[in-house]
């Protein structure tokens, strides 16, 4: 994340590859994980109403985003235009998703719907698979691939 953050270089290849896969006018479910949810945040914020991107459903697992010194470099902190409903799920005993983005911590408006009690089985507590096996989490991506 420090180098995403600190490195225009680093940044903008990660970046590259993220806009190869968002289509103009195309409704996509973004599905984003640790660092790709810092990748995603900032990505869709910075250019989504201008690259005319649509995202029904933003679901971030595991994400760093209200790190005091994460939060602090992605100034100003908003809710990226292009993005209807952000579902946000952590497990708190995830070493990289230390806070839910809530009011408290990511204050956006609209707010993001969060899940704090995931019980990720993974031996860090932070491997996408223990995100990606919860139910609400699956039914969430479910959902807004088929509505």
């Amino acid at each position: 994340v420090y180098k995403y953050l600190t490195s225009p270089g680093v940044r903008d290849t990660i970046e590259e590859g993220v806009r190869a896969a968002l289509v103009s006018g195309l409704p996509t479910v973004v599905v984003a994980h640790s660092l790709g949810t810092v990748v995603a945040y900032n990505l869709l914020r910075r250019e989504g109403t201008q690259q005319g991107w649509v995202v029904p459903l933003l679901v971030t697992v595991g994400s760093p985003l209200a790190v005091t010194a994460i939060k602090r470099a992605l100034r100003p902190i908003q809710h990226p235009p292009c993005v209807a409903h952000w579902y946000n799920a952590m497990d708190g005993r995830d070493f990289v998703a230390l806070y839910p983005l809530d009011a408290r911590n990511f204050d956006v408006n609209p707010g993001i719907e969060n899940k704090t009690d995931v019980h990720n089985q993974t031996s860090n507590r932070h491997g996408i698979s223990g995100y990606l096996n919860d139910k609400d989490v699956a039914r969430h991506i479910f959902t807004g691939l088929t509505s």
